[in-house]
């Protein structure tokens, strides 16, 4: 389970997204690299971090390198990679904290079983960025494909 429950209702929409997100890794800590959102004035880099089993998923899809780029999308698509299943919205407060973290209300939970076939049950969260890359939204689903790692 997730630390801390929070029941917040979030918009669901049926539009399929489909983007191509990048994220680097920089003394230790991993990043969404989205410059676009740090230039709109929307959050700092400390909103780019991801934490709280992202990082640990990130590792594994760049097997242990300082870079991923991942194929996203909210509808399956042939040669995907993983499927991110929603858990629901939380957020550890304590480690957000201890991390440096941007300052967040809320964040969601998902569940991710296999990738690319192999059973690895690893469970990540993703903050309110989320939603700014999916266009207002915290899928309930959403599906990815490794594109590189270097």
């Amino acid at each position: 389970m997730y630390p801390k429950s929070i029941n917040m209702l979030t918009q669901t929409q049926n539009v399929t997204i489909t983007k191509t997100l990048s994220f680097y890794k920089e003394n230790g800590i991993w990043f969404a690299d989205l410059p676009a959102f740090l230039e709109a004035g929307l959050g700092t880099k400390a909103n780019l971090m991801m934490v709280d089993g992202a990082d640990t998923f990130l590792d594994y899809v760049s097997n242990n390198q300082n870079h991923a780029t991942l194929k996203i999308n909210t509808t399956p698509f042939e040669g995907s990679d993983a499927v991110l299943n929603k858990i629901g919205l939380g957020l550890n407060q304590s480690l957000l904290d201890q991390i440096g973290h941007a300052k967040v209300d809320y964040g969601a939970y998902y569940h991710v079983e296999k990738f690319k076939g192999i059973a690895i049950n690893h469970q990540l969260w993703l903050c309110p960025v989320t939603e700014y890359v999916f266009e207002g939204t915290y899928p309930q689903t959403i599906y990815i494909k490794q594109l590189n790692n270097k």
